[in-house]
């Protein structure tokens, strides 16, 4: 896989939450490009590139991605749990798994019990990971209380340049505004870009607004995730027609900066970026609705890469629109 970033933010977990190790590899990654490197006490990282007089931009995308965590363990050593974010509960039997502990990973298969899965009202109190213990001492022996897992699947490289993973969402966001900052330090830019790979967005969203708060963008762009309509199963009609490998997406909804909006979609016809349009009526349920209410109030626009099977462990994404995001928002810091 040639996008080293991409595949190191894709192999650590990161359950909401548990942000903290990943968020230090990317610093690691972050510090010769940045010239600043912020980390806060709630699981933000936030990297700073000094402009000469523009405005204040945030460009900001979630680090953490959902999960499971351990609340207990049965007699016979099977690890009980509760969903972290929304998790579809019914992919998980059957599947391996990688339990997060403060000794190192652990590996596990959750139970396939049969008659469960034919439950009507199947929840996550029906599913157990089986790590191999035969009682519960030794489990816990192994696990504690409150460590987390997520599933055990492998970075794939799929036909077209599209990939395959767990955690696309929004670990490809987080991507795309790092690898746009690095283009902008090569590039130059009166703007200052503030660049935030924030924490907690599928639990509670607490880290971007506090991000925002902190560094009080002048106007801030969210990059996140938003479902494809390009397969059987996905309606179209309600948000708009979005599909793999048709570019960035752009939404339109009453939080959304016009401004922000008109400028974005006039940079993308000057370079030949291909963008799409989705729309919504209200909050956008991502991190741009926590930043737009933040501080004073600040302008935000809503840029997504499109998805397939959001929330699986099989998300899969497009290389390309990943590219396009890049060079938008390159252009947009450089311009606006």
């Amino acid at each position: 896989m040639k996008q080293k970033l991409l595949e190191m933010l894709l192999m650590e977990g990161s359950v909401s939450g548990e942000e903290f190790t990943l968020q230090e590899k990317l610093k690691v990654h972050m510090e010769p490009y940045a010239d600043q490197c912020i980390s806060d006490a709630v699981g933000n990282g936030i990297y700073t590139l000094e402009g000469n007089g523009g405005k204040k931009i945030l460009l900001s995308a979630h680090l953490d991605e959902i999960g499971l965590m351990i609340t207990g363990v049965t007699r016979d050593g099977f690890l009980k749990v509760i969903n972290v974010g929304g998790v579809p509960t019914r992919i998980y039997p059957g599947h391996g798994v990688k339990v997060y502990t403060q000794k190192g990973i652990l590996y596990g298969s959750v139970v396939m019990d049969s008659e469960a899965l034919k439950k009507e009202n199947f929840s996550f109190r029906d599913l157990l990971i089986d790590i191999g213990a035969s009682t519960k001492e030794e489990a816990l022996a192994a696990v504690r209380i409150g460590d987390t897992a997520a599933p055990d699947v492998e970075i794939r490289e799929l036909l077209s340049g599209r990939i395959r993973a767990r955690g696309l969402d929004d670990k490809t966001g987080v991507y795309t505004i790092m690898e746009a900052l690095k283009r902008v330090r090569g590039q130059g830019s009166a703007n200052t870009v503030l660049a935030a790979a924030t924490s907690g967005e599928e639990t509670s969203k607490q880290g971007a607004r506090w991000a925002a708060e902190r560094m009080q963008p002048d106007e801030a762009i969210i990059v996140d995730v938003t479902y494809t309509s390009d397969y059987d199963g996905m309606r179209s009609a309600e948000w708009g027609e979005v599909s793999l490998g048709g570019g960035p997406v752009l939404c339109i909804n009453p939080i959304c900066d016009k401004r922000m909006n008109h400028t974005l979609m006039e940079i993308a016809d000057q370079e030949g970026i291909p963008y799409q349009i989705e729309v919504s009526s209200g909050r956008s349920c991502t991190d741009a609705d926590e930043i737009h209410f933040a501080d004073k109030g600040i302008p935000v626009a809503l840029v997504s890469i499109p998805l397939r099977y959001m929330h699986s462990p099989a998300e899969m994404a497009d290389g390309r629109d990943l590219e396009n995001v890049i060079r938008l928002l390159t252009e947009y810091l450089k311009k606006a």
